[in-house]
């Protein structure tokens, strides 16, 4: 048996407080009795005896009360204590008959006390003081002489095996006892531990939510409001306590969820996708609000409610809007390196790269699309990334564990299209020399990506249409229909409208393929995207051939932003490859891109109405000599130079906003769009040339 170390001197004066309490509350009953006794009318035998022993008692607790405020040495104290209480008990038996008394039963009291008190050695102690008081007693009991002066019989059998009985239980209740204490004591021990632990997490909790600088709202499982910060009270103009028991869906209509949907969500197991919702103040000031919410459990795993964390981005938003707005304009003025550490990259979701209002476009339909199994048809020109955007679409859907396959209907030889489409069975034909599961039986639980869709054969168009229909085919060579679970996406470049009217291509496939159509803009479309799909592929490029090529220089940066990508960002890509191949240093000039951006120097550019049409008599031309372009200038009709490069790129840009605010009939929001700019970096440029004065239309005012 361990033994316990003596309790904590402040846990062991508590405890010899409510001890001595209870002893003096004890005596006080008893000597009430006596005194009740007395006065009835029958008294007890030795009466006298028996008030002189409780009142010893009743004074010498009194005193051990009194005294205990002043000792320092509680160890020996409650010894002295335990030796009282054995004396004390030792004496009852005495008086109630010796060895007939049924009191010794007083001594396991008297050892329980002094476990609590001393654990293990105050109970083992406390034990042999009982054993060898209660032995000394029959002993003496036995050994005087009777009043008459007779001797008392010897101690029979019976006597002795009592005796003995009654040490051993003595010693039984102190092991007992001191192992129950001991198991206490840890209990004890550990509560208070987690009581200073939960105390230091609620502290901690508190100063958290009172600092975080977001709003804190936790709800129970029904939506009613158990907690709220400050942050929250004050964004609502409330006091937080007027907030608690009100639905979430009240204070936030946005919030709001049904029943079955409040119970799906408090069942999962992981914290929401953060939400943005606009909210009005009190005060009638607009804020974007973004919510983060998680569910709740306790230590069984049951749900008790949810967390909701609230930030207002408004600012945030209107910085970054800012910032796109600056780096589009220096980005657009072409004067500038391009860098490939931009830190750009959070610009690129699922392999796309771009900050236009087209892409902004292409991923909120993504987003939309992607939790359907609709079938999608990816329309756009070669090299706009329509595999991109189908692999984008498998992510994001529920199939996003399962195979995505990728077909090339054009790369395939026509005799072979369905056997790779839907499989074929040993022997089916000529050089089928084992199973082939095909492409749609891989993809089973998945998603199917039909690229140049066009290029299909007529007579499989037309077993591809059953299987989007039914979902079922027969591989070749056999006759078991098999039964798919696929998601089909098509691709092509092609005009399929165009392609049915010329007979190429089913109408009825073609209505099957068009239930949600994506067409991908060409880059063309989408200027301001350039130089981020630049910095991304001289990265990726320079990682891929182990090289450190880190920007364009300005040369070279104009010559990319110049040239017009008829193959779009496989085009750019490629150039951008090319470029880091030739060069030996982290910076490309001009020398090192690719011909098809350097295949001519002198270059036609297509001018609208400029704003001063005399000072430039016809569409100008651009004259390059050499590769670094050092010498440009530019020439009017006569042949006679009239600015430098910079200047006629003022006389360009004001002629194109000019061109836009004619063709939107002045309307300024509605230039913006023509031009494919936000409406402040409109503005912005109309300032800067001094075009933003009263003869300009504004109807958008």
């Amino acid at each position: 048996m361990s033994i316990r170390p003596t309790p904590d001197a402040a846990i062991l004066r508590d405890h010899l407080k409510w001890f001595l309490f209870l002893r003096v509350v004890i005596l006080s009953f008893l000597l009430g009795v006596y005194v009740v006794l007395e006065v009835s009318g029958h008294p007890v035998e030795e009466g006298r005896g028996m008030l002189y022993a409780i009142s010893a008692a009743y004074a010498f607790s009194i005193a051990s009360a009194l005294l205990l405020r002043r000792t320092s040495g509680l160890a020996g104290f409650t010894y002295v204590q335990m030796a009282f209480d054995v004396a004390l008990v030792t004496g009852a038996v005495a008086a109630t008959g010796g060895t007939s008394s049924p009191f010794p039963f007083l001594y396991s009291l008297a050892i329980l006390n002094a476990s609590i008190l001393l654990s293990t050695k105050g109970a083992a102690a406390t034990a042999l003081m009982a054993c060898g008081a209660y032995t000394g007693l029959i002993a003496v009991l036995v050994a005087v002489p009777t009043i008459d002066g007779a001797l008392a019989p010897p101690p029979d059998g019976h006597l002795v095996a009592r005796v003995l009985l009654e040490n051993a239980s003595f010693i039984i209740v102190a092991y007992l006892a001191a192992v129950l204490t001991r198991r206490l004591h840890e209990t004890e021990r550990l509560l208070s531990a987690e009581r200073g632990e939960t105390d230091r997490l609620s502290r901690l909790q508190q100063a958290v939510a009172q600092n975080i600088g977001c709003g804190l709202l936790t709800t129970d499982p029904e939506g009613r409001i158990t907690s709220a910060n400050p942050i929250v009270a004050e964004a609502l103009g409330a006091e937080a306590p007027d907030l608690l028991g009100r639905e979430i869906g009240s204070v936030f209509p946005p919030l709001h969820l049904t029943r079955d949907a409040r119970a799906t969500f408090l069942q999962s197991t992981s914290t929401t996708a953060a939400t943005e919702f606009q909210y009005e103040s009190p005060n009638g000031d607009s804020h974007l609000i973004r919510c983060t919410a998680t569910p709740l459990e306790n230590t069984w795993s049951q749900p008790i409610g949810a967390l909701y964390i609230l930030q207002d981005v408004t600012r945030l938003r209107a910085i970054e809007e800012e910032q796109v707005r600056a780096a589009g304009d220096r980005e657009a003025a072409g004067d500038s390196e391009i860098y490939a550490d931009d830190g750009d990259d959070a610009h690129m979701i699922d392999g796309f790269v771009g900050r236009s209002p087209a892409m902004q476009q292409i991923r909120a339909l993504i987003e939309r699309v992607a939790s359907s199994d609709a079938t999608v048809l990816l329309c756009g020109e070669s090299g706009t990334g329509k595999e991109v955007a189908a692999r984008a679409i498998h992510t994001k859907s529920p199939r996003r564990d399962k195979p995505f396959v990728a077909i090339n209907c054009g790369a395939i030889p026509e005799h072979l299209i369905e056997s790779e489409l839907f499989g074929h069975v040993k022997g089916a034909f000529t050089g089928a020399v084992a199973n082939r599961v095909g492409f749609f039986r891989a993809a089973d639980g998945g998603t199917v990506f039909l690229d140049e869709i066009a290029e299909l054969p007529l007579p499989m168009q037309v077993k591809l249409l059953r299987v989007l229909q039914e979902r079922v085919f027969k591989p070749v060579g056999s006759e078991t229909h098999v039964a798919v679970n696929v998601r089909v996406i098509a691709a092509t470049n092609k005009d399929l409208e165009q392609e049915v009217k010329g007979g190429n291509f089913r109408e009825d496939l073609y209505y099957r393929l068009n239930v949600i159509s994506i067409e991908l803009p060409p880059l063309r479309d989408r200027p301001q995207d350039i130089p981020l799909l630049i910095r991304h592929f001289l990265k990726q490029f320079s990682d891929l051939h182990r090289k450190r090529v880190v920007r364009l220089s300005v040369g070279a940066a104009r010559r990319m932003l110049a040239h017009a990508y008829p193959g779009n960002v496989r085009e750019l890509a490629n150039i951008i490859e090319h470029s880091v191949t030739m060069t030996d240093g982290e910076t490309v000039h001009e020398a090192h891109l690719s011909p098809q951006v350097l295949q001519t120097n002198r270059v036609h550019v297509p001018s609208p109405a400029p704003a001063n049409p005399a000072s430039i008599d016809h569409a100008p031309m651009l004259h390059a000599t050499g590769n670094g372009g050092a010498t440009a200038r530019y020439f009017n009709g006569n042949g006679k130079p009239v600015a430098d490069l910079e200047s006629h790129l003022e006389e360009y840009e004001k002629g194109i906003l000019l061109r836009a605010l004619e063709d939107s009939g002045g309307v300024k929001k509605r230039a913006a769009e023509l031009l494919g700019i936000n409406y402040r970096s409109f503005r912005h440029r109309l300032s800067k040339y001094g075009l933003n004065g009263d003869t300009q239309v504004e109807a958008d005012a």
